[in-house]
């Protein structure tokens, strides 16, 4: 298939090139040249397959690995944009998710964009429009264990209350609105999950909301 620019005829033939692709990505050491090795040949060379698959009436309710493979390494590269829409679109046409993989395909998104945010919160980098995406997929529609739902809402509330550079500071915050709107995501983070860990920050809200109050009143 590589070698003549064309693709294999048949998803069997298919999957044995997959395999041997997948042997060859296992002998790098190093995460950053897995990474660069999934962007720069293995997309390029799969994802044309999967989108030629998509769009096959009659063929999107079979088992497709390519499929699975390519959904996740386009998180991995960092392609949320498109890892989500495939995701979703594996959610909706049952795929089975990678075998090294345990979780399934709800729980797999909802982990790595968590992680992605996580990392781009810090910097005091925007979250959206990915987390807000798939924090209402986890609030109103994913069944996932309560501990995640709780991270998600956790981190929603403190989102609201983050200065530019990233740190979580109620004190700076003078939307009363925003303040409470914070404090639900908490409180029902806590609902969710006993450990979830925001009581500190929602004494420094009320604390806040006080102060906004005395304020207003004088």
């Amino acid at each position: 298939m590589s070698g003549s620019g064309e693709y294999a005829p048949s998803l069997h033939l298919q999957l044995i090139e997959l395999d041997e692709d997948l042997k060859r990505l296992k002998g790098f050491v190093r995460r950053a040249d897995k990474i660069a090795h999934k962007r720069d040949v293995l997309l390029p060379k799969w994802l044309p397959i999967v989108e030629d698959y998509l769009t096959k009436e009659g063929k999107q309710n079979e088992d497709n690995p390519i499929f699975s493979y390519c959904t996740v390494w386009l998180f991995d590269v960092g392609n949320l944009s498109r890892g989500i829409e495939l995701g979703l679109r594996a959610i909706e046409l049952n795929q089975p998710m990678v075998k090294s993989i345990r979780r399934q395909w709800p729980g797999f998104i909802a982990d790595t964009v968590f992680d992605w945010a996580q990392t781009q919160a810090e910097k005091g980098h925007s979250i959206e429009p990915y987390f807000g995406q798939v924090f209402k997929l986890v609030a109103d529609h994913w069944k996932l264990p309560e501990q995640v739902t709780a991270k998600y809402y956790k981190f929603a509330g403190l989102a609201l209350l983050r200065t530019k550079n990233g740190e979580v500071t109620p004190s700076h915050v003078g939307d009363l609105q925003r303040l409470q709107q914070a404090d639900g995501y908490l409180a029902k983070a806590q609902e969710l999950h006993k450990h979830a860990q925001v009581k500190t920050v929602r004494n420094k809200i009320a604390m806040r909301i006080r102060a906004l109050a005395e304020l207003n009143a004088q």
